[in-house]
């Protein structure tokens, strides 16, 4: 019994792992997809909300004057919307490099760049973002942490994009959401590997319980005893060879009983 429970309880907790492995391979790709397209319908949504030609006008500079606070403001509570997101930005060409404009973390004191500062490690999200919204397929270093982020391009009134939006956010907001849900399938897999393992202890003792009624009764019939009684009322191999227990005993009393006559 201990054998054939041991048995089936390593071949749940085998099929078990590797759903689990799989299940969770799965779902992590899908939460961090679908984290990407909310980053980046922000990133779209920001920038469609920016003015383009203002953005265009801050030079190095004009960090106190009430334009550059307008755009400050505008981003800080756009941020401040989304408690996961870290840091919105805005970043433009200046000829080869590409400079920071406008930070939303200035007037909380969490200001990293000011007007003109050049990103040192452009991504190329970053570079085809002005064609496109992008978004970065794998979590990034910035000053103010790791992140995954999204850009689009913000354009002025006539159309042309003179520069993009950046939207950050805090990797560890992604990964417990990952986690979240391997916690979740993995106490789901625990729960089900406890219920399949009570389950299947009770199958093995029953069934090894009348595996050891049908030995006993064979050790009895092979000591010539007939007076047994098979009492196994199962619909499987088990219930068949007990029927057929019961009717080699019948067929031995009969025989039995001819020979008595006979003699």
């Amino acid at each position: 019994m201990t054998k054939l429970t041991a048995g089936f309880v390593i071949l749940v907790l085998v099929i078990s792992g590797l759903t689990f492995f799989f299940t969770y391979g799965a779902s992590s790709g899908k939460i961090l997809e679908s984290t990407e397209q909310e980053l980046l319908a922000l990133a779209s949504i920001t920038a469609a909300d920016l003015n383009g030609n203002e953005i265009a006008k801050l030079q190095p500079g004009m960090e106190s004057e009430v334009l550059y606070l307008m755009n400050v403001e505008q981003l800080a509570a756009m941020a401040k919307a989304d408690g996961d997101i870290v840091k919105i930005y805005t970043l433009r060409k200046d000829g080869e490099k590409l400079v920071y404009v406008v930070d939303s973390g200035y007037n909380s004191g969490k200001r990293n760049f000011r007007i003109g500062a050049a990103e040192s490690a452009p991504t190329d999200a970053m570079v085809q973002a002005f064609s496109s919204r992008q978004v970065e397929t794998e979590f990034i270093e910035r000053p103010w942490g790791t992140v995954l982020a999204a850009y689009a391009p913000i354009r002025n009134a006539t159309g042309q994009v003179i520069g993009i939006v950046g939207v950050d956010m805090d990797a560890s907001v992604v990964q417990s959401r990952m986690s979240f849900v391997g916690q979740t399938i993995y106490l789901i897999l625990i729960l089900g590997i406890i219920c399949a393992g009570l389950i299947i202890a009770v199958f093995s003792r029953t069934m090894i319980r009348d595996i050891h009624i049908l030995i006993d009764s064979a050790n009895r019939i092979s000591r010539g005893d007939t007076d047994v009684s098979i009492s196994i009322k199962r619909n499987d191999e088990i219930g068949e060879l007990a029927s057929s227990f019961k009717r080699m005993v019948t067929s031995l009393k009969i025989l039995m009983h001819e020979d008595y006559k006979q003699e």
